[in-house]
């Protein structure tokens, strides 16, 4: 009986580890720990700036930056891709669109060359944050 009983918890220890070893993170599960808000109005600011931007994103987060590529999509989304000079080798991909309802949302990414961490840009009750995560997931995006 005991051997029975060894037996069947191994095998149910052996399924629960490769059940785990399986498991990949995606971003929606990653913590809110490392997160930094950002004002509402620093992102429109962004989108209003000409060339060269230099904005107090949060407290502690300065952007310096220059804007490389500006498009606007249809008039609802405009793209703006942004050398970060603050963030040696940082390039912010952020994008503005308003809903049907006229809500206006924000969604983007800021890599860093040579670096394994970025920052994905989320929303989260109505309020926005650059959380800290695997670049391999910004890629994807």
């Amino acid at each position: 009986m005991n051997t029975l009983k060894t037996i069947l918890s191994g095998f149910s220890l052996l399924c629960c580890l490769l059940v785990s070893a399986q498991k990949q993170d995606s971003p929606a599960e990653l913590p809110y720990s490392n997160k930094i808000e950002l004002r509402d109005q620093a992102l429109e600011a962004l989108f209003q700036a000409q060339v060269h931007i230099s904005l107090e994103m949060a407290p502690g987060f300065h952007l310096e930056g220059e804007i490389r590529n500006k498009t606007d999509h249809g008039g609802s989304v405009v793209s703006l891709l942004i050398q970060v000079e603050s963030h040696p080798g940082g390039m912010l991909s952020i994008s503005r669109y308003s809903d049907p309802k006229g809500h206006i949302h924000y969604t983007g990414h800021l890599m860093k060359l040579h670096e394994p961490e970025g920052l994905m840009l989320v929303e989260k009750d109505q309020h926005y944050y650059f959380i800290e995560t695997q670049q391999r997931f910004l890629v994807a995006e």
